[in-house]
């Protein structure tokens, strides 16, 4: 089964909303895996030193293909502080926060939060987007085809971050909009390895309260926070598999680092 084809498409037209926001000058992504904002970032400022940090040598190994001038990668796990304090003008977290909060839990989400802090100037900024969990309510999702229910139902046995409760009938099932959003985001998975991943990784883990409550705990303070929904053509490619009707967000928060906090 393959991944969303608009899937890409999608996530650059996201990424085009940080371009307002962004301070030239230093700039670190947390978390860049194989490089699409920085390739963005390095494209619209082209000025600007830009390091990229993650875990993962193979996807540094992709992002060092791409042989972007004005960009470093480093290997080390975004969670562990490696900067000078008061080092960057901008600080970016873009897909990341949830393979924190997935692997080590929301204490290693504020501790992330308070590095960024640290390593950005005085009114530095910080950038997050991320998936945005959904308010509790019992939704219905359907499937038009049989590959698509029984891949559903593999997910509701195998998904470690939470049990997965719902009602069965025919064709469709009810459940939490949480769940349902979590099986519309990892039902694609190419092969066996990324199921396995995805299985062990939740997607839907902060409402927009949960992001502000760490924002502000942590000494920023809030510029923007934007919900932003998935578009039409991501939706109507989904729809081939599923019949659901909710909505699915990300939110980008735009945090400044106040003088002397």
């Amino acid at each position: 089964m393959k991944k969303n084809a608009k899937g890409l498409e999608e996530r650059r037209h996201r990424i085009g909303y940080l371009k307002k926001f962004v301070k030239p000058g230093k700039i670190v992504e947390f978390g860049c895996g194989k490089g699409l904002v920085l390739e963005f970032l390095s494209t619209n400022f082209p000025k600007s030193l830009i390091i990229g940090i993650d875990k993962s040598q193979a996807r540094l190994e992709e992002l060092a293909k791409k042989r972007l001038k004005n960009v470093i990668p480093i290997l080390v796990d975004i969670t562990n502080p490696i900067f000078l304090n008061k080092s960057f003008d901008t600080a970016l977290f873009i897909a990341s926060l949830h393979e924190i909060f997935s692997c080590q839990g929301k204490r290693k989400v504020e501790e992330s939060f308070r590095i960024a802090h640290n390593v950005l100037k005085d009114n530095g900024t910080l950038i997050v987007q991320d998936f945005l969990k959904p308010l509790p309510k019992l939704v219905e999702m359907g499937f038009r085809n049989i590959t698509t229910h029984k891949r559903f139902l593999r997910f509701a046995a195998e998904f470690k971050a939470r049990k997965v409760r719902f009602q069965k009938t025919t064709n469709r099932v009810r459940l939490d909009i949480a769940g349902a959003l979590e099986f519309i985001s990892k039902y694609r998975s190419p092969d066996e390895a990324d199921w396995q991943e995805e299985m062990n990784e939740t997607h839907f883990f902060f409402t927009k309260k949960d992001y502000e409550t760490v924002a502000k705990k942590t000494g920023f303070t809030i510029i923007n926070s934007l919900k932003l929904a998935k578009d039409k053509d991501w939706w109507s490619d989904i729809r081939k598999d599923i019949e659901f009707e909710a909505e699915y967000q990300w939110l980008q928060l735009v945090l400044k680092k106040t003088k002397g906090r």
